[in-house]
């Protein structure tokens, strides 16, 4: 197993921000604000609403963007459903300023233009268009990646893939290390960030997007030579953290490579963002 961080987000080890822990002054006075329903959801809406106008002056067409991708995914979402999958409880939360957690559209919409923002941050002194951001990023996981990898990847599977920005890139660098015929899969929780994927996916390039559980795929028992969680496990709760990576082990093939990509809680990136849209 790999845990890749970009290099471009190392970082000195600093203090956690002060809203991190409830028994800091400032993270108690939160807790109880953000107790408050009313004041809860201001203090989100107006988290969000920072977001959406830094990422809309740098260049990311978040509304407009949001509007068109749900458009076209709305009919794809019977599709995308497989009625057999158990949502569990912990995904079905409030989130990152949703009510619903990513179990709804707007999340769906909204998470490419998020994305995008993120991958700008990481280098917020230069003036990057947000998909030179996002390749730099990108470039710099699977570098971290690459020297894991001891054979030939004839397949691989990325694991809470959102709407598909990461298993696409991901696409796209294991073609130019093995050319064609890699076969490359999808598969979250949600079926509305998985009709957005397909949306996103025009030319059909990634083989299957799969609606399942991370921590129980139904995917065949060592089937895989690669396994990407691109910024998931910050997500779950550690029980669920165990749960998916022992999945994960099960699904890899002997030498097979399980490789964590995730934030960095000490990163000026990370501790610079609106400390109320990060907690729950």
């Amino acid at each position: 197993m790999v845990q890749a961080q970009p290099a471009a987000q190392a970082q000195p080890a600093a203090p956690p921000p002060n809203w991190v822990a409830s028994r800091h002054p400032l993270g108690w006075l939160i807790d109880r604000l953000l107790a408050i329903e009313p004041l809860r959801q201001l203090l989100f809406l107006q988290a969000r609403q920072l977001i959406i106008r830094t990422a809309e002056r740098r260049g990311i067409a978040w509304r407009d963007r949001r509007e068109e991708l749900l458009r076209q995914a709305e009919p794809l979402l019977a599709s995308s459903t497989d009625a057999a999958t158990r949502t569990p409880p912990y995904y079905q939360a409030r989130f990152h300023a949703y009510q619903e957690g990513n179990l709804c559209w707007q999340a769906a919409g909204e998470a490419e233009q998020a994305t995008d923002a993120m991958a700008l941050r990481v280098w917020p002194e230069e003036t990057l268009e947000p998909q030179q951001a996002q390749e730099r990023l990108r470039a710099a996981i699977f570098a971290a990646i690459e020297p894991s990898l001891s054979g030939p990847m004839h397949s691989a599977l990325d694991i809470g893939c959102s709407v598909g920005v990461g298993t696409l890139a991901l696409k796209d660098w294991l073609e130019r290390r093995e050319g064609q015929g890699v076969a490359v899969d999808g598969l979250d929780l949600s079926p509305q960030m998985l009709a957005v994927a397909r949306v996103r996916d025009s030319e059909g390039r990634i083989r299957r997007w799969h609606h399942a559980a991370a921590e129980a795929t139904g995917l065949p028992a060592a089937s895989v030579d690669l396994i990407t969680l691109q910024f998931v496990c910050h997500e779950l709760p550690a029980g669920a953290t165990r749960a998916v990576l022992r999945e994960a082990a099960r699904l890899l093939r002997p030498g097979g490579v399980v490789a964590l990509v995730d934030q960095d809680p000490d990163s000026d990136v990370i501790r610079a963002l609106p400390g109320g849209l990060l907690r729950p």
